[in-house]
């Protein structure tokens, strides 16, 4: 049982930190100039306890066309991205 609740919290922790990194690259969807945020400001940005979790919520984001990177480095959110977003802020599941 310990080994379901453990993989069941650490998909849980993922989907925070997609839910993260979705948030941050939509803050800078809509702006002029660099729409992108870099791995840097990603990783300067999140919990501590979180960030072993950011490159694979990040490499998961890309496989699902939610995110791109035209350089590995820097990460811009795609219009799916977008509705992902809003349809996981609509589908919060209240702690």
């Amino acid at each position: 049982m310990d080994k379901i609740s453990n993989s069941e919290d650490d998909n849980g922790a993922l989907h925070n930190v997609e839910g993260f990194v979705l948030d941050r690259l939509s803050s800078k969807y809509d702006s002029r100039g660099d729409t992108s945020v870099s791995i840097g400001e990603l990783m300067e940005s999140i919990d501590t306890t979180m960030s072993p979790l950011l490159d694979q919520a990040i490499e998961d984001l890309i496989a699902q066309s939610l995110i791109h990177s035209p350089d590995g480095e820097h990460y811009q959110i795609t219009p799916d991205g977008i509705n992902e977003l809003e349809n996981r802020k609509r589908e919060a599941i209240p702690l």
